[in-house]
């Protein structure tokens, strides 16, 4: 048991990208090591899930907005926070 707990929660959140880009946005992701993972749900579709660690949301958002420009996008449900 944790003295805080939830401070050591993930925030995951749903993305539907281009199938041709999801090993880019992986390998973006992996060079700014433990920040973010990017999981494949489902390749075909382009669903992936990014997990975010604690601390580090804003500067996956900037990311993301950066990728933006070159990538396309849509955030499919929300985000959740999982331990």
């Amino acid at each position: 048991m944790t003295a805080h707990p939830g401070i050591y929660r993930t925030t995951t959140r749903h993305l539907k990208v281009e199938r041709r880009d999801i090993c880019f946005l992986k390998f973006i992701f992996e060079a700014y090591e433990g920040i973010a993972v990017l999981e494949t749900i489902n390749g075909r579709s382009g669903h992936v899930a990014l997990h975010t660690a604690p601390g580090c949301e804003d500067m996956v958002a900037g990311i993301l907005m950066d990728l933006a420009r070159q990538c396309r996008m849509e955030d499919i449900n929300g985000t959740q926070t999982q331990e």
